[in-house]
């Protein structure tokens, strides 16, 4: 089903530059504060208050700091026990708008048409637009916001006190070590992170892999009856891949969809695009469906990774080298896919969600199994490697065994008491050592032949060659 995504004209938001393109955005501390310093000997006290902040967890207001409610919500959560907070505490008094930030904002009406409004650039359009009274007749809205590594604490204000977050959801876009979370509390939570991977066009080595998260907070609307989605991308990594590739194309002499030009999009920007071939009715009973294609392209570019390795390794006929847990991201998503997305989202009984369900559980599962049997396999190469050196070093060590060997002998037979050297005739002769050593090498060498010819027909049931058997007995390697 297609949909055309028509973009809707929002009146507080005014750009004054090209909306496709990334723009800085002017900084703004606080939201609602006048730009304009009149005093500045204010700037200095506000340093100062910063300055003291941890160990005067009340300075904010007593110096007459602009309001922040989120961060004063966190605050009074951290005085009230929840200490796992601190590091989004002390994250969010560096007050700082976040650079190249792009927000996309899509609409599903009730009777499933979309609308689409102009991406915003800035915290405080952000907030002009969530204040606006814009959500007549819409059942689902989403935020999709594109940033470089961490929200900066500016959009975790705006998106956080607008929509009521739950702070822990911001704690992992930050990399906060605080989160305490049992399996209980991270299954129900209405949010998850979603470990990507992205094969990195910007090294040498074809096999490595950009890694980043997608986060996502389903929130239900107080009616019950529509949601509101939060989607958090932390790269601007652009490749050039259409949303149509992972899905099937129409059948021959049907009506075929508009041509549209490949150029690179983020992740955001694919995303957002494939909403013009969902059933967009069904997104509004089924967060897992809305999510659905999100999970499909990064079970689609951890395959991407996989393969990249497994042809790299077969070309050089080794070990390549790569970046390491893959494995462990592409199962934490199977098993969020398991549970049907978290325990909190609505729609769990609804058709779609449970064939959204068993397809994504099959893409995964597959994914995991090849993840598996290629490192597997690497582990395998390692060792037949590690048998190889040590059967090198064994050969130079004989190397240099044989290279000392005449030096032995000579040195040992001016050693002797023989006959031609000593003069006497009561000693044996020279010969009679040479032939007692040559009857003693060759009464081993049978010995050796006959101990290999029996454990061969015991290990394979077959009678070993002359060759084999002579290889065994001389200490040629790999001989079997």
């Amino acid at each position: 089903m297609a949909n055309n995504l028509d973009t809707a004209t929002s009146p507080p938001i005014v750009h004054h530059s090209n909306p496709n393109s990334h723009q800085h955005p002017e900084r703004t501390h606080t939201f609602g504060v006048v730009e304009q310093r009149i005093d500045s000997g204010f700037k200095s006290i506000k340093s100062f208050a910063r300055r003291k902040t941890k160990s005067s967890p009340t300075s904010l207001q007593e110096w007459a700091l602009p309001s922040r409610p989120y961060l004063e919500y966190v605050r009074h959560l951290i005085a009230a026990g929840w200490s796992n907070l601190q590091d989004l505490d002390d994250y969010l008094l560096n007050e700082t708008a976040q650079a190249e930030l792009v927000v996309s904002v899509l609409d599903i009406t009730q009777d499933g048409a979309p609308k689409r409004w102009p991406d915003i650039h800035n915290e405080l359009d952000l907030k002009r637009f969530m204040e606006s009274p814009n959500r007549g007749g819409v059942s689902v809205r989403l935020y999709m916001a594109e940033y470089q590594s961490c929200p900066a604490s500016g959009l975790i204000e705006t998106l956080g006190g607008g929509l009521k977050l739950d702070p822990r959801f911001f704690q992992w876009s930050i990399h906060s070590k605080g989160h305490v979370f049992t399996p209980s509390m991270r299954h129900r939570a209405p949010y998850v992170s979603l470990g990507f991977g992205l094969l990195d066009a910007s090294t040498s080595r074809t096999t490595d892999a950009e890694k980043f998260k997608v986060l996502v907070y389903i929130q239900p609307d107080e009616d019950g009856n529509g949601w509101t989605g939060v989607f958090l991308f932390s790269t601007h990594t652009k490749i050039n891949l259409s949303p149509r590739l992972l899905s099937d194309p129409p059948p021959f002499r049907s009506e075929l969809p508009p041509i549209s030009p490949l150029r690179p999009k983020s992740i955001r920007e694919i995303y957002l695009e494939s909403f013009e071939s969902v059933d967009l009715a069904q997104v509004t009973t089924s967060p897992l469906y809305g999510v659905s294609f999100l999970l499909r392209l990064d079970c689609f570019l951890w395959n991407q990774i996989i393969t990249a390795i497994r042809e790299e390794d077969h070309r050089i006929h080794g070990i390549s080298d790569t970046t390491i847990g893959h494995a462990e991201e592409i199962k934490k998503t199977l098993d969020f896919v398991k549970r049907g997305g978290s325990y909190g989202w609505a729609g769990k009984d609804e058709p779609i969600t449970r064939e959204c369900k068993a397809a994504l559980e099959e893409d995964f599962q597959h994914l995991v199994e090849q993840t598996n049997l290629l490192w597997e396999t690497r582990e395998k190469m390692s060792a037949v490697r590690q048998r190889d050196r040590e059967a090198r070093w064994n050969s130079l060590t004989n190397a240099f065994t044989y290279l000392f060997a005449p030096i032995t002998i000579i040195t040992g037979v001016y050693g002797m008491n023989v006959s031609e050297i000593s003069g006497s005739d009561s000693n044996p002769r020279i010969w009679q050592f040479f032939v007692a050593v040559l009857v003693f090498n060759i009464l081993m060498l049978l010995g050796l032949s006959i101990s290999n010819l029996i454990r061969v027909q015991i290990k394979h049931g077959r009678t070993a060659g002359l060759k084999e058997t002579f290889a065994f007995a001389v200490g040629t390697p790999n001989a079997t």
